[in-house]
């Protein structure tokens, strides 16, 4: 009777821990990423850190859906290429992000906020013969977007990750306006 016991408050014990990491990593929309933080954080400026830190992860959903939309339907080799390449670095991105939020006990969302759903959706609804050139102009004023708005975290940041952290990933708005200027370039001698 007691080994039955046991192995009933095992497998209780498991089953509590299994949906204790289901809630921990739920699926929350941009908005509940939002009112979860501001629920739980009463600094201010603390909760600009945890609001940029939602942004970021918005805009690193929307890089990398642009970025399979393109692998997937870009017509020039070029497009393709740097839609690769920044699926590659916006993952590394997504990466560090995680391991900041958990650190700084910030919820980010699995799903962009609004403006970034009507990016990808003008994207998607491209014509085949249009698609390479939104593709570049719609990842164009989403980096040009989130470059500032990494800029300005990576000296106003209340937390000193925070900063790091926004500071690092400038280099991805830099590389990624080269690498739009490139490949459009290339665009204008093939249209």
């Amino acid at each position: 009777m007691r080994n039955i016991f046991k192995k009933t408050m095992n497998a209780l014990g498991v089953v509590v821990i299994a949906g204790m990491v289901a809630a921990c990593s739920s699926s929350l929309t941009y908005n509940e990423a939002v009112q979860k933080n501001a629920r739980k954080i009463t600094d201010p400026e603390k909760l600009d850190d945890a609001r940029f830190l939602v942004d970021a992860a918005s805009y690193n959903i929307l890089a990398t859906k642009l970025s399979e939309a393109a692998i997937n339907s870009g017509y020039s080799a070029s497009v393709v290429r740097l839609a690769k390449e920044n699926k590659e670095e916006q993952a590394e991105m997504g990466k560090e992000l995680k391991k900041l939020a958990r650190q700084e006990h910030v919820a980010l969302p699995a799903e962009m906020n609004e403006d970034h759903q009507k990016l990808l959706a003008q994207l998607t609804a491209s014509d085949r013969r249009e698609f390479d050139r939104n593709y570049i102009r719609i990842l164009r004023e989403a980096s040009e977007d989130g470059s500032h708005r990494f800029e300005q975290m990576a000296t106003e940041g209340e937390s000193d990750d925070v900063r790091a952290f926004a500071a690092r990933e400038l280099h991805l708005f830099e590389s990624s306006k080269s690498g739009l200027e490139t490949v459009d370039a290339e665009l204008l001698k093939t249209y």
